[in-house]
């Protein structure tokens, strides 16, 4: 029988200061000044005024060190790497022209050691309180939104923890961190300096410097761009129950993989038709939600890191810029049609992607709905690795993929309070369905696809145990635009 774990014993010794000296009180001295909050900043600024007791916007990343861990060069690397980044000093506060933010002077982030060697089962233990700090929302966003701790198991294993607001990081940049964070570790452990890439811009310069640029021709370029692009009426994609209430999200998730022979057919077709992997699946999500409900015109989200110059690429920060992906479809229509028309508005995105979403929100003629966005309800992303499995969304549904050796690796993110399971893995059925087909035929036309993605998805259709009325699908829908 285990004995119960003792409890966890956190130390915090404060660090060495930070490479660039500062003197005197943060809150007095404001010689960075306050700024505004750019881009999806607004729309987490006022998530979190809305619902302080959420944690969907925490962007936690953790690594086990199975070494000795030299506490001291551990705190003095925060430390620098604190300095370093303007993002991780923000401090943010509501004005009567609306929320700003701006960089602190100095901020110390303490750091503590999480001992649990005493525990029964250190590593059970540091599971569940990872778990539980994920869980933890930062109530309060005046002080930098940051928290980095390091849990003990044994002498000769650590493991390294961070937790970042999403409203000052992103996904590349908790990446970076970590990266960052052991290199420089590592320096100051064995004496040296950290040799990293100076910075060749900081937060605040950019976002001011954007700021600037929307008063610019190509920004107007750019916002005729998407005014045109998401001309309304803009579809709604009807799976699910639409109307559900939004007060909720409850995220799920659905695993599944591609095969090696599929992969393979699909990566050669890519060649073959000049486009992108991501171009390719971004084609057959589509088509597989065009036939399961019914809609001709699709909008799809594809998450854009918003690194458009060098100078973005080692910062720490949020510059996230949703894209939409407008496609229009017909039965008549070939699959590489499709694959034509997703390669020419994936283009068409990238090219305009320095316009802020949502500053186009303000110029769109939507209906806004609590709990939705206005523009897409949908979003694929194809990349070099998958988000959180528990990764929190707006939306209803998200693909995620990665290549993963000679497979697909790919994740169906999905609100359950609006999708049951059932549901959404019909859309999983329907979209391998449609890669099996095209992968011996680019050219066979969606209406022909319909036969086959009905049989796998009736051969993959379960009856929720809730009783909760499935999606109605394609045969049975009206086939009135918009209905």
């Amino acid at each position: 029988m285990h004995s119960a774990p003792q409890p966890a014993h956190e130390s915090a010794a404060p660090g060495p200061e930070p490479t660039t000296e500062h003197s005197g009180d943060p809150e007095v001295q404001d010689d960075q000044g306050w700024f505004e909050l750019w881009n999806v900043q607004q729309g987490l600024w006022l998530q979190h005024q809305l619902d302080e007791g959420r944690a969907d916007a925490n962007l936690p990343v953790w690594q086990h060190l199975h070494e000795a861990v030299d506490m001291a060069a551990m705190r003095r690397a925060v430390a620098f790497l604190v300095d370093r980044h303007h993002a991780l000093r923000l401090s943010f506060r509501d004005t009567p022209d609306g929320p700003r933010q701006r960089v602190l002077p100095v901020h110390d982030l303490e750091v503590p050691l999480v001992d649990l060697t005493g525990a029964a089962d250190p590593e059970a233990e540091v599971d569940r309180l990872v778990r539980a700090e994920n869980a933890t929302a930062f109530d309060d966003l005046g002080t930098p939104p940051v928290r980095m701790k390091i849990y003990q198991m044994a002498s000769d294993h650590h493991c390294v923890y961070a937790n970042l607001h999403h409203i000052v990081s992103d996904g590349t940049s908790m990446g970076i961190l970590l990266r960052e964070l052991l290199l420089s570790y590592r320096a100051f452990a064995a004496g040296e300096q950290p040799s990293l890439e100076p910075l060749p811009a900081a937060f605040d310069t950019f976002v001011q410097d954007r700021q600037q640029w929307l008063s610019g021709a190509e920004s107007r370029s750019m916002e005729t761009y998407w005014l045109d692009h998401l001309a309304a009426p803009l579809p709604r994609l009807r799976i699910g129950d639409y109307d559900a209430p939004a007060e909720e999200v409850v995220n799920e998730t659905v695993e599944f993989g591609v095969e090696a022979d599929i992969a393979e057919g699909v990566a050669a077709l890519a060649k073959e038709l000049r486009v992108t992997l991501h171009v390719l699946l971004l084609s057959a999500f589509a088509v597989a939600l065009r036939d399961i409900s019914s809609d001709d015109d699709i909008v799809v989200c594809v998450p854009f890191s918003g690194r458009d110059t060098g100078a973005l690429q080692g910062m720490v920060g949020n510059f996230v810029n949703p894209l939409s992906v407008r496609m229009t479809m017909s039965g008549s229509d070939s699959f590489d049609d499709v694959v034509r028309r997703a390669r020419a508005a994936s283009i068409g995105a990238y090219v305009n992607s320095r316009y802020p979403f949502t500053r186009l929100l303000e110029k769109l003629d939507v209906d806004a709905r609590p709990g939705r966005n206005p523009v897409f309800s949908t979003s694929f992303c194809f990349a070099d690795f998958l988000p959180p499995a528990k990764q929190t969304s707006q939306l209803d549904l998200c693909l995620f993929g990665m290549p993963a050796g000679d497979r697909f690796s790919l994740r169906l993110n999905y609100n359950s309070r609006r999708l049951a399971k059932s549901e959404v893995e019909e859309v999983q059925s329907s979209f391998l369905a449609v890669l099996r087909q095209v992968v011996d035929d680019a050219a066979i036309s969606l209406e022909a696809l319909s036969e086959p993605l009905r049989q796998a998805r009736r051969a993959k259709r379960t009856t929720p145990g809730t009783g909760r009325r499935l999606g109605t699908l394609r045969a049975s829908r009206s086939t009135a635009p918009n209905a």
